[in-house]
């Protein structure tokens, strides 16, 4: 079942939810296909995520993946939340993954076997990429 109560429950959380004013790094990602967007907000200390809100609409995939991200991210290095991302999509794809990195995100295993819904719970995990890539943007120093 592709919407377990997992799914539900982090989809409806608003811990995460909200805009860091003073972030050091802003991402924006949209999934053209089904209108889910997510804008992303990071705080560093160093190398360290320190914190992630976001913003921003979607379907309860997209929702509850991105809060299971952010609570999977706080606290790692950018190494180590790359390393998640890559276990992430080969979870996706059906290729060999660590599931030990990947804590509660194993939860969303099943996904995978709904190509639509693949890219739902992808994006906020695109986002992040293109982030710690140093792809995103930085907020203006106004």
């Amino acid at each position: 079942m592709i919407y377990s109560e997992f799914i539900m429950d982090y989809s409806k959380l608003k811990k995460f939810h909200g805009k860091i004013e003073n972030a050091h790094r802003i991402e924006e990602g949209k999934n053209l296909s089904c209108g889910d967007e997510v804008t992303l907000y990071f705080l560093f200390d160093g190398d360290k995520i320190s914190d992630v809100k976001f913003e921003g609409h979607g379907c309860a995939i997209s929702q509850a993946s991105t809060n299971a991200m952010i609570e999977q991210l706080i606290g790692k290095t950018k190494e180590e939340a790359l390393e998640m991302l890559k276990n992430v999509e080969n979870m996706m794809l059906g290729k060999d993954f660590n599931d030990e990195l990947l804590g509660p995100i194993i939860n969303f295993y099943d996904v995978k076997n709904y190509p639509m819904r693949v890219k739902c719970f992808l994006l906020p995990w695109k986002t992040l990429e293109l982030a710690l890539n140093g792809e995103g943007k930085e907020p203006s120093k106004e």
